[in-house]
């Protein structure tokens, strides 16, 4: 037989059984959706991180004060560390590294924040005024406090846009006394709206100069230091520098670590990598039961339709002839359903992407053709047992079938 004349025969086979054969290509049309939203999930994950990374600012460096394992690229946890980092440092990076263009240490504690009858409990960040220009932080009214007010410890406070609405409504705050854990701060500004940023909501963050928060937290070191190199070409040789003057201060111990914006942004990036070719294997089981589907299918066609094999091989029909037919029949099952659900699915990640506006998880083009390959490959492995079977059925016998 032709090649035609096989594909000709395995469609009116197919459409002579619609809702069996419907219901068969139902486990390949989940198997290739299963894979590419998985994976687009994860993509999509991976694009928002890599966002959320490049939002916060350019060329950043962060030391946290600990000396991390190699093999944990992400560093200690913050506040969780004994030694110490101190404005000390921060001063000697400021006059020393040639290539750092801002550098602030920074405080984190737990405040209320009081307004005559109002009040915020919200997290309290001393920095310099550094800070601005390294996260790229704008403000909606008012300045934020000048380098002055910092070696000072003047008690001066730039609020998050939210904080601001729950102490004074529709009112501006500039210029007024507020209350944080009973010291007076005089608020001098009001960040614009920026949201939530890997975990951190700019919008519910009080910003204080860094003497002032040590002396409201009763603190003697810093949470951190943050910097920005001059350049992302510079990124590396600011890294450098800032080992080099910190080992120079603490007796030649490297008692700290350092981390750049691309080195966090690489392990995260490694990790959801990982996690998406994790969720595609597992999204391939869907595939697997869609395989075994179509060989119960077929084995049961093969039984169903021996005495039309018997009088195919009866008028002239080889048996290479009977196994490309009910593997062109497998095929088609698997090219159909793979085909609807590769269309299915990527319409859906689009229109996910499209609803949700910040999660893009539109599918990676890298994952159709694979997704669409295996499904075809599916069907062709699964047939071949069924397909053997009949055309090994002996003409005879096939016709004496009842």
């Amino acid at each position: 037989m032709s090649f035609r004349e096989i594909i000709r025969l395995a469609i009116e086979a197919l459409t002579a059984n619609k809702l069996r054969s419907g219901l068969t290509m139902l486990g390949l049309i989940i198997g290739v959706a299963a894979v590419v939203l998985l994976v687009s999930i994860g993509e999509g994950a991976r694009k928002f991180i890599t966002k959320e990374f490049e939002g916060m600012g350019t060329n950043l460096i962060m030391v946290q004060p600990g000396k991390t394992d190699k093999k944990q690229r992400i560093g200690p946890p913050m506040g969780g560390s004994k030694e110490k980092l101190t404005l000390q440092d921060v001063t000697a990076i400021e006059r020393q590294a040639r290539n750092i263009d801002a550098v602030t240490g920074v405080t984190m504690g737990s405040a209320s924040i009081k307004y005559e009858g109002a009040v915020s409990n919200v997290s309290v960040l001393g920095s310099n005024a550094e800070f601005i220009r390294i996260f790229t932080l704008k403000l909606s009214e008012g300045e934020f406090f000048g380098n002055e007010a910092d070696t000072q410890g003047r008690r001066v406070v730039v609020l998050g846009v939210d904080i601001a609405k729950n102490l004074f409504a529709d009112t501006s705050g500039i210029g007024k006394l507020v209350k944080i854990n009973g010291s007076e701060f005089r608020v001098i500004g009001v960040t614009a709206k920026a949201g939530n940023s890997l975990g951190f909501n700019f919008d519910e963050i009080a910003f204080i100069p860094t003497q002032a928060s040590l002396k409201l937290f009763n603190e003697d070191k810093l949470l951190g230091l943050r910097a920005k190199a001059k350049s992302k070409a510079s990124v590396e040789d600011a890294v450098n520098e800032v080992k080099e003057i910190l080992k120079a201060r603490h007796n030649g111990e490297e008692d700290f670590t350092v981390l750049t914006q691309d080195s966090m942004l690489e392990t995260m990036n490694t990790i959801l990598g990982m996690l998406t070719y994790m969720l595609g294997a597992i999204a391939m089981i869907s595939m697997l039961v869609g395989g075994i589907g179509i060989m119960n299918i077929m084995l049961v066609s093969v039984t169903e339709r021996t005495r039309e094999i018997g009088i195919r091989r009866a008028v002239g029909a080889r048996q290479k002839d009977v196994l490309r037919q009910f593997l062109a029949e497998a095929l088609a099952l698997s090219l159909v359903g793979g085909l609807i659900g590769l269309l299915g699915s990527v319409a859906l990640t689009y229109l996910i992407s499209f609803a949700t506006g910040k999660f893009d998880m539109r599918a990676p083009y890298w994952i159709l053709l694979p997704a669409f390959g295996i499904s075809s490959a599916t069907g062709i492995l699964f047939g071949v047992w069924p397909a053997r079977k009949a055309a090994k059925i002996e003409t005879i016998e096939a016709l004496r079938f009842e």
